[in-house]
């Protein structure tokens, strides 16, 4: 584990960071993981970590594939239902967010602090929106109708700038 001049918690530094930088990404840190895989009986392996190191490092959402050929150099010869796997395992432990944004893919997002997303329905860019949803009658009424909610997003959907602009030139 690196030191770290910042004597606050990891958790505590990450939302001490967001609230500060809206759209900032996490800080790329192993420590939650590995504390979380042993707190679990689980294994800390290469490919974990290689994994959500990359998905940290990146500026924006993530296909699994994508996140496959980014670590290849890394990772040769990684499968990908690894892949999949490993980012199903960090959504599971609250280290990262998958987004079911209406494309052909799930995206990956290590952003966890609130936000939601907006999605191009023209050309499929996925676009974060600043602010937390309140949800709670919405998760009530669901609880109420027999089903078991665990979260709420909102998927914004419309024309990003570029798409919206090249349609009012036609």
């Amino acid at each position: 584990m690196r030191p770290t001049s910042d004597a606050r918690e990891p958790d505590v530094v990450a939302t001490a960071v967001a609230a500060e930088h809206p759209t900032a990404r996490p800080r790329i840190d192993d420590r939650d993981l590995v504390e979380l895989l042993h707190a679990r009986g689980q294994r800390v392996t290469s490919q974990r970590l290689v994994i959500l190191r990359e998905l940290r490092r990146r500026a924006r959402h993530a296909t699994a594939e994508e996140i496959q050929v980014a670590v290849r150099d890394a990772l040769p010869g990684i499968a990908t239902p690894t892949v999949y796997a490993t980012l199903e395992l960090l959504v599971g432990l609250g280290l990262a967010r998958r987004v079911d944004a209406g494309g052909p893919a799930a995206l990956y997002d290590a952003r966890l602090e609130p936000h939601q997303h907006a999605v191009c329905r023209h050309c499929g860019e996925v676009r974060d929106v600043d602010g937390a949803l309140s949800a709670d009658a919405l998760l009530q009424a669901a609880a109420a109708s027999g089903f078991r909610p665990a979260s709420a997003e909102l998927i914004i959907s419309g024309l990003c700038e570029k798409c919206a602009g090249e349609g009012d030139a036609a």
